[in-house]
């Protein structure tokens, strides 16, 4: 019984703590499964992708909702990346193999990835394509956030520059 509660609870710290770093997320706006539409589903639940490092280091990929109540997570192995061009655009072309765990059920096992960030002039596309070991073709598509912080940092330096000025002129 021990292992039974435990297992779920350390899964809900690894994932806790692989979402509290500054990594850059991939936010899902279009999901696929198996040719099926699943965006709806995965946009209402702030679904998101995340590469992290564990307390070991090693490099670790995430797929988890907003809530951080259903996930997927586990380490990276032979990861690859090419430069490539698409659309007249730079890009990355992405492989490797994801040892991933679910937090929602009791599936495990290898996936084969590949992810391709694409650098447009307001941000960064990416596409993605997992093959799980059932042979499931899981298919996201969406932006990150990297611009999205970059307009946060933007209006806090705004906002520090300007606070002097508002609290001299009270």
């Amino acid at each position: 019984m021990k292992k039974i509660i435990i297992f779920p609870l350390l899964l809900f710290i690894m994932a806790t703590k692989a979402q509290s770093t500054d990594s850059i997320k991939y936010l899902i706006t279009e999901a696929r499964i198996n040719s099926e539409d699943y965006s709806q589903f995965y946009y209402e639940g702030g679904q998101f992708l995340k590469f992290y490092e564990n307390e070991n280091k090693e490099l670790c990929f995430l797929n988890s909702e907003s809530s951080k109540e259903n996930f997927s997570f586990g380490k990276v192995y032979g990861f690859k990346t090419e430069d490539v061009e698409i659309e007249n655009c730079p890009a990355d072309n992405i492989t490797f193999r994801w040892n991933y765990h679910n937090s929602y059920d009791s599936d495990s096992g290898y996936a084969i990835v590949q992810l391709k960030r694409i650098y447009r002039k307001n941000g960064v596309e990416f596409y993605i394509k997992i093959l799980s070991k059932k042979l499931d073709i899981i298919e996201f598509s969406g932006f990150t956030n990297e611009h999205l912080l970059e307009i946060k940092e933007e209006e806090e330096n705004y906002f520090m520059k300007y606070s002097y000025l508002n609290t001299t002129l009270l």
